[in-house]
Formats: structure tokens, C-alpha cells, sequence
């Protein structure tokens, strides 16, 4: 019966190749998803630092 379930389960969801490839490429649009954050993160921080900076000018 364990066995029969193995092969089962081997047949819905793949090998143990397709299945470290699925981890993998799960793992790698996580990171996009991350970086891409970072990146509007980052922009969103400079264009703060120009406002204050232009603030600064003027009131010296």
C-alpha cells in the first residue's frame, strides 16, 4: 500500500527533479518580488532625500 501511494504521489506531483526544479524557481521569483520591492523602496527613499535637501537650500 506505502508503495502504491509513492507511486501515486510521484505521478501528481513529479519526480524528485521536478520537484527541486518547482522549489527552485519558487524561490527565484520570490527573490525578483523582493528585489523589485527594494528597487521602489529605494527610489521612493532618494526622492525624499532630494525634497529635504532642496528644503535645506532654502532656508540657508
Amino acid at each position: 500500500m506505502t508503495t502504491y501511494c509513492k507511486q501515486l504521489e510521484q505521478r501528481t506531483e513529479g519526480g524528485i527533479k521536478e520537484r527541486m526544479t518547482a522549489a527552485r524557481l519558487g524561490y527565484r521569483n520570490q527573490q525578483k518580488e523582493e528585489i523589485t520591492r527594494l528597487k521602489k523602496e529605494l527610489e521612493a527613499a532618494k526622492r525624499r532625500i532630494t525634497e529635504l535637501e532642496q528644503l535645506l537650500e532654502g532656508k540657508k
